[in-house]
């Protein structure tokens, strides 16, 4: 993921357009490119773990509405 923020980054774009690239849904309901990004990672990890891979876009978009989601960008707070 840091790649592909660097290679946005290396658009010229400016972080706020990036943020909003980021926070579009494409499709209604099937999540933002965030959750798809994060969704496509969680069925990367589970294949490597030999886990059949089930994890979509809507459903990360669900965990994040439910707020089980964690800004993984960030420090955990104590």
């Amino acid at each position: 993921m840091r790649s592909l923020l660097d290679a946005l980054g290396a658009t010229g774009a400016s972080a706020e357009k990036v943020e909003r690239f980021l926070n579009a849904e494409p499709h209604r309901g099937g999540g933002t490119i965030r959750d798809q990004m994060a969704a496509e990672m969680s069925n990367q990890l589970l294949a490597a773990l030999g886990q059949r891979p089930t994890q979509s876009g809507a459903e990360a978009k669900r965990l994040r509405e439910r707020g089980a989601w964690r800004g993984y960008d960030q420090p955990p707070s104590d």
